[in-house]
């Protein structure tokens, strides 16, 4: 798939916000509205409306590391800093703890209220059945889980790893069990500069991937250090998307907007934005099928 599907010629980098002191949880509702944390402030989180509008939203709620909507409207958050994953009722912003002691970086909630949390320093992806309360892991192994999402269907769930090379993916079985674990993208990687080369140049062992979304067609899309991987749906690496020039680094990626049509990109102190040709999907309204059309108008 070239980026030809999802860039559309002439279309560039805006900046959205500046001065952030670390921007990171980037997720979207259905009003195209965009959230995001300030890690660093203690305004916590933030939404910015299709006209551009920046509000504080949900004022408190800090050290915010990733989140998303849940289909009963509340809002679920990783809260590292205060080693917590907890819900937030957005009509009156109580906070409801739903694990303590962990240590959440990123996560997704599935259609049937199934949380899927990475646990980065544990070297462990987390499993909640908001229904039942259970909580246990769900997969333990991968070197450094960071980034977290899920397919349209709902049907598969990808990791990607920050001190690894690859994305993996799991087959999600009815009951949230994880299965068939298999390194399913391989993200591009720096060549090592200290190693000596001989045929062939000898690559970093990261990219250190971090969030990652996908859109309405399967595709998968991480934040690296080589800025936006781009990889098919059957994982096959389809090219890189180039952030704006000077960004110190990037933290995540994902869609919003009124059509969910502009990739949004945190980048430290910075957020950015660029309309494409593609549209993403919110988990939060449950397994959508494939689009027929090849884009968006």
């Amino acid at each position: 798939m070239p980026l030809s599907q999802v860039l559309v010629p002439g279309e560039h980098w805006d900046l959205v916000v500046d001065g952030i002191g670390f921007a990171d949880a980037p997720t979207a509702d259905g009003q195209g509205n965009f959230y995001f944390s300030d890690m660093k402030s203690e305004e916590g989180l933030f939404f910015i409306s299709p006209t551009g509008k920046i509000s504080p939203f949900l004022k408190g709620i800090t050290g915010v590391s990733g989140m998303k909507f849940g289909p009963d409207g509340n809002l679920y958050a990783c809260r590292a800093r205060f080693r917590e994953l907890v819900s937030v009722d957005i009509r009156t912003s109580k906070i409801n703890v739903l694990a303590r002691d962990v240590r959440p970086n990123d996560l997704v909630v599935t259609h049937k209220g199934h949380i899927y949390f990475t646990e980065t320093s544990k070297k462990q992806v987390t499993f909640i059945n908001l229904e039942t309360k259970e909580i246990k892991p769900a997969d333990i192994g991968i070197n450094a889980p960071n980034g977290i999402c899920l397919s349209p269907d709902q049907g598969t769930l990808s990791v990607s790893d920050f001190r690894g090379k690859h994305c993996w993916a799991f087959r999600i079985e009815a009951d949230g069990a994880l299965k068939y674990r298999q390194p399913y993208m391989t993200m591009r990687r720096r060549a090592d500069p200290d190693s000596e080369r001989a045929v062939l140049p000898v690559f970093k062992p990261s990219c250190r991937g971090d969030g990652m979304i996908t859109d309405a067609y399967g595709r998968y899309y991480v934040a690296t250090e080589l800025e936006v991987q781009f990889f098919d749906p059957t994982g096959r690496v389809s090219g890189v998307i180039p952030g704006p020039r000077w960004i110190k680094g990037m933290t995540s990626v994902t869609f919003a907007g009124p059509e969910l049509e502009f990739m949004y990109i945190t980048c430290f102190d910075r957020i950015y934005r660029m309309k494409t040709r593609t549209r993403g999907i919110l988990y939060q309204k449950g397994p959508q099928a494939y689009p027929l059309e090849e884009s968006i108008k």
